[in-house]
């Protein structure tokens, strides 16, 4: 017999879980779990034309009373909305509202499923509890058992004796257990005593007491600790404590216990608002037992301020309280290499065809080294007239600086201005761009044999190219070729009395062909007198205009020597360049190739070069090899992979060497395990150290559960900085 009672709306306990840690981790795909097995509750058999809060019942036999208790037996049935419970037996208790199931109860929501061995509740108080539950929660893929399952008051669930994890039920390798698990649901957070985390059944970290979100909305709470290690600092172990002060700003604590130094004290605030981002971070040793300095710091302040739909305001200033904080205190090869630390305050703003920027600039040097000028200020300002109907570019540009700070060179003003005009003639298959550009500089400075100077130079360029195309491979693809001259004029000026605040020389490269000076910013503008060859090829695919081969070739050739100098330095002669070289393509869709080559047709020899080599497959096999040289100065070597022995491990390992010196730059051998539930990372890392005589030894593991992120040191981090590819 069917029976269908529409009199009373029944709400059903809702139960859900979350051990997400306190803040939102980065999105990892996960190899899929066996999903724990579970009582169909027939959600389907409810009329699609009942409304959202009627409840349906079905069962096999039914006695029904309009007071007191109505029982139902055999397949019962009820519904309401996206809640569904079926159990062996039933009650109805009228006018108390109170539900009662016995006998393979299962019970699910939206998100959620359940069995038990009995439920209870009372849809008046809204308030309720279930026996021996296990539940699955298929929006976190994870499940477990509580001995007890309570709500009461409203809006706050209970489980008692409770277990959480995302592994497979008959073998999980990791589990978390609590004495007692509360769920807030108004406040979307949760709370959990007595918890203590096992792997593999044993247990590795207790705590008495932690709260944790139920959603992805950030929360106060303590982060998962961090560990490392390296021979300089020994044992490095942190536990940061996050603070949610608003949606629109937080703040991390990290106090940092360094084993042979003592307690590091860290801090990161953040905030973003409609005009303004940004993040202040500090760092603080305030007794460090392996060396001689105390209050040791670090601070890095980043700002950005919008002033206006076209107007910002930039601040980055970055610095440590001693020249080694870095080498002692830095975990990775490129911190102590840092051999200096911008501080900059830029204003920025723009019209329809000008712009304006404003900047304050100096640095903390860190090497013992020349401090580089402090620009206080610098003042830019660019302006671009729309083009007129004569197809003329024109376009000007003035620099004001005040260079100072230096108690080993000179100090002063620098007012350039520079003026440019060109104009572009072309068609489909050719162009030709000849160009005009006016430099005129003046200094003021302070302490100088010539305090006042003033240098005014024109430069003129004519830039020429082709463009040839054809269809290979029946089509398939398209070839260009695609030849091109450059030349360019600026004659000489004596400027062996001008100071250098911001200029050096390019090193040269490919797109130097192209360029009219040879030297960095203003103080120096090189005599030229010379025509750049250069020649292109591409192959590309005309389906999607990815390019699958390229390669150029190009040369500089001199028709006077060079007599504009740095400082200390003779005048450039020869009539020509090195030859530039550079190829890049692809060797198949996995391998893919690039390269560049400078040879020197003089002494018939390569003075620098360097090779790439990147392979990565469907089945995340990846290699990287490198080789880099330039003639006299370094030889170098590197290899970088990341192969899957079988479904669940994986190794990883980077190395870098000093073929001239024949030692190890940097070596990183590491190993993963992923299953469907957990991953671990770990690494070991040899380095050598800015001294280039110390290395220093660090090993980096990580552990991260599916369910509740990831502790321990950032290896993942570490791993994609050192094997392109690496995800």
């Amino acid at each position: 017999m069917v029976t269908r009672l529409q009199q009373h709306c029944l709400r059903c306990v809702l139960i859900s879980l979350s051990c997400s840690p306190v803040v939102v981790f980065a999105q990892t795909e996960w190899m899929e779990c066996p999903v724990p097995e579970t009582i169909p509750v027939g959600s389907d058999q409810r009329p699609s034309s009942l409304p959202p809060q009627a409840v349906y019942i079905e069962a096999d036999t039914a006695l029904f009373r309009a007071q007191g208790l109505s029982t139902m037996e055999g397949n019962v049935h009820v519904s309401q909305g996206d809640k569904a419970l079926r159990a062996d037996r039933a009650s109805y208790q009228q006018p108390e509202g109170i539900v009662s199931g016995s006998g393979n109860v299962g019970f699910s929501s939206g998100n959620m499923q359940l069995r038990s061995s009995e439920l209870h509740y009372d849809l008046g108080k809204e308030t309720g509890e279930m026996q021996d539950a296990e539940y699955y929660l298929q929006q976190a893929d994870g499940h477990g058992y509580s001995k007890r399952v309570v709500q009461d008051p409203p809006g706050l669930t209970r489980l008692e004796n409770s277990t959480y994890t995302t592994c497979p039920a008959d073998s999980p390798d990791w589990s978390l257990n609590a004495t007692t698990i509360n769920l807030l649901h108004d406040e979307e957070r949760g709370t959990a005593s007595n918890a203590t985390l096992k792997i593999r059944n044993v247990p590795v970290l207790y705590l008495p007491y932690f709260s944790f979100p139920l959603t992805d909305a950030r929360k106060s709470g303590f982060l998962w600790p961090i560990i490392g290690s390296n021979e300089r600092s020994g044992l490095q172990l942190s536990i940061p404590y996050y603070f949610n002060l608003a949606p629109n700003y937080d703040l991390t604590l990290t106090p940092t216990l360094l084993g042979r130094r003592g307690l590091q004290l860290g801090s990161e605030y953040r905030y973003l608002t409609e005009k303004h981002k940004g993040t202040l971070t500090y760092a603080l040793l305030p007794d460090d037992r392996a060396s001689d300095k105390n209050n040791r710091y670090y601070f890095n302040v980043q700002n950005n301020t919008r002033l206006g739909s076209v107007s910002s305001l930039e601040l980055k200033a970055e610095g440590v309280s001693d020249d080694q904080y870095f080498v002692d205190l830095g975990n990775s090869l490129e911190s102590t290499s840092v051999v200096n630390l911008e501080r900059r305050l830029e204003y920025r703003t723009a019209g329809e065809n000008w712009s304006f920027s404003s900047l304050l600039q100096n640095y903390q040097v860190l090497d013992g080294g020349v401090a580089p000028h402090a620009r206080l200020p610098q003042l830019l300002l660019r302006y671009r007239p729309p083009q007129r109907g004569n197809g003329l570019n024109l376009s000007t540009e003035t620099e004001f600086t005040h260079f100072s700070g230096s108690k080993t060179e000179t100090n002063g003003t620098r007012l350039d201005l520079s003026a440019r005009v060109s104009k572009k003639f072309s068609t489909d298959a050719a162009y030709i761009r000849p160009s005009l550009t006016l430099h005129h500089t003046e200094y003021d400075l302070d302490n100088a044999t010539e305090t006042r100077i003033t240098r005014s130079l024109p430069s003129a360029s004519l830039d020429t190219g082709l463009f040839f195309e054809r269809n290979i491979k029946d089509g398939r693809y398209v070839q260009t070729l695609e030849p091109r001259l450059f030349y360019t004029y600026t004659p000489y000026r004596d400027q062996s009395n001008i100071p250098v605040f911001d200029s050096s020389k390019r090193s040269l490269s490919y797109d130097q062909l192209f360029a009219e000076n040879r030297f960095t910013g203003k103080d120096r503008i090189g005599d030229t007198n010379r025509l750049s060859a250069s020649l292109t090829t591409r192959v590309q695919s005309p389906d999607d205009g990815r390019e699958l081969f390229r390669a150029s070739i190009g040369q500089m050739y001199y028709f006077d020597d060079r007599k504009v100098t740095l400082p200390d330095e003779a005048p450039v002669q020869g009539d020509k360049s090195e030859l530039i070289l550079e190829a890049a393509g692809e060797i198949n869709p996995r391998t893919r190739l690039s390269s560049t080559a400078y040879w020197d047709s003089g002494e018939n020899t390569f003075n620098a070069g360097e090779v790439r080599l990147r392979y990565k497959d469907d089945k995340q096999r990846i290699v990287n090899v490198g080789y880099a040289q330039r003639k006299d100065d370094f030889e170098s070597a590197s290899l970088s992979f990341s192969v899957p022995v079988n479904p669940r491990w994986k190794a990883i390992g980077a190395w870098e060497h000093d073929l001239q010196n024949d030692r190890d730059l940097e070596t990183v051998i590491g190993a993963e395990y992923e299953s469907c539930c957990w991953k671990t990372r770990v690494a070991s890392r040899n380095y050598l150290l800015p001294d280039n005589t110390t290395r220093d030894n660090a090993v980096f593991v990580e552990l991260e559960l599916k369910g509740l992120g990831n502790f321990g040191s950032g290896t993942r981090d570490l791993l994609r900085d050192r094997v392109y590819g690496y995800e």
